[in-house]
């Protein structure tokens, strides 16, 4: 069976090296595939936001900071994890649960950063300009990666000492507060929080719509309103994006948190299959997000259809000059009767 992705007291006592062997070849065949959708997915995301100007907007570049995020839980995330399955190493083990509370963190505090921006340009649009500079944005940016990177590694000073597979009454101690940290600070009050804004953030939009229809209803104008209608949905086409993002999110990451605190009572509350299936889906995670986005955010699609379109564009120009150059090279020169 797959190891679950928990932190390095779920395992035995020997320090150096777990017993047995955890590889499954069916299911790690499918973690490996899914790594490779997890990198060309990003890389693309990445690759649409250097080409086309007009998604460098404050959503957007947060939404490319949290692929960057997906690209290297992608690169590093998932082998390590197949890799600690496979070889039950310590050390091995360790770079994927640091990997994987690396990711834990990003993404929450990421989505947790759109919303507030979200939030800004709904509730407050008036002041939206002021507060949310793009200045703002990269400082946002950056303290989320040096938060990720700081949770990630803190738990290093008393996993080190005992070894990954220990479970040294110290360690064990020691994980469990920080694991009731963790889930309160960047996971249970994060969430609620966020559910908060955003049924506030569906309820305005609701009635910024429901006064639109009734202006129009009593206007002759109706350009206008049409215009106004147009960009509140969008953002409210945007908000159902992020919700799914979260609702995600909470329902894959949750289930990791609990396989952490049922070490605790010696009592299992999900079977091994059940672990394994959440565990694919809290990887698939990284995968979903710049998916939702990509084809579903009206920016990103139309980024995306204008890309296709000029790569096939590019296309057909170069298998027509290619075609053009081989008849141009296979014409048969005039025969010496015709000169």
């Amino acid at each position: 069976m797959s190891m679950n992705l928990t932190d390095s007291t779920t395992i035995s006592n020997d320090q150096q090296r777990g017993n047995g062997n955890y590889f499954e070849p069916v299911y790690d065949g499918l973690l490996i595939v899914l790594c490779v959708a997890v990198i060309i997915i990003n890389l693309f995301v990445l690759l649409l936001y250097s080409k086309r100007r007009q998604l460098h907007t404050k959503t957007n570049t947060l939404l490319v900071s949290l692929s960057i995020s997906d690209l290297i839980m992608g690169l590093c995330g998932i082998p390590l994890y197949i890799a600690c399955n496979a070889v039950r190493e310590g050390n091995v083990c360790i770079a994927q649960l640091v990997m994987f509370r690396f990711s834990a963190v990003s993404t929450m505090f990421h989505i947790l950063a759109i919303t507030g921006e979200r939030y800004f340009s709904v509730i407050h649009p008036l002041q939206y300009i002021n507060i949310v500079t793009g200045q703002i944005i990269l400082r946002i940016i950056a303290g989320i990666w040096l938060l990720s990177f700081f949770f990630a590694v803190v738990q290093l000073s008393w996993i080190l000492p005992f070894g990954f597979f220990s479970r040294h009454p110290t360690k064990m101690t020691a994980s469990l507060i920080f694991n009731c940290v963790g889930f309160a600070v960047f996971f249970a009050i994060p969430f609620l929080l966020m559910v908060v804004v955003y049924v506030q953030m569906f309820i305005t939009i609701h009635r910024q719509v429901q006064q639109i229809k009734r202006q129009q209803r009593v206007s002759l104008d109706f350009s206008s309103s049409t215009n106004t209608f147009h960009a509140s949905h969008t953002q409210l086409r945007a908000l159902f994006i992020f919700s799914i993002m979260l609702v995600l999110f909470a329902g894959s990451w949750l289930t990791w948190y609990i396989s952490l605190f049922q070490l605790y009572i010696n009592f299992s509350f999900m079977s091994e299959i059940s672990m394994m299936i959440f565990d694919f889906l809290r990887l698939g995670v990284s995968f979903i997000n710049p998916l939702l986005y990509t084809f579903l955010k009206n920016d990103f699609s139309e980024a995306l259809k204008s890309f296709l379109k000029n790569r096939r564009k590019n296309l057909d120009i170069t298998i027509s000059q290619t075609t053009g150059t081989t008849h141009g090279h296979w014409k048969q020169p005039p025969s010496r009767s015709s000169l």
